[in-house]
């Protein structure tokens, strides 16, 4: 989906936008909690980040 076509949706630019900074948080954390050796802390950040980029791609739609 282009700019353009996400700013011509009403609330979905923001939507995307917060998405896609939620999405870089829960990378950064990801990556923190690999480099400490956490790994159930890891496995709980992939379902999160999973969920953030299956709502991402449904407001892509």
């Amino acid at each position: 989906m282009t700019y353009s076509q996400r700013s011509a949706r009403t609330g979905a630019s923001s939507d995307y936008t917060y998405l896609e900074y939620q999405i870089s948080i829960a990378q950064d954390a990801l990556a923190q909690a690999e480099q400490a050796g956490d790994t159930e802390l890891a496995a709980a950040i992939r379902k999160k980040l999973a969920g953030l980029e299956d709502e991402l791609e449904q407001l892509e739609d």
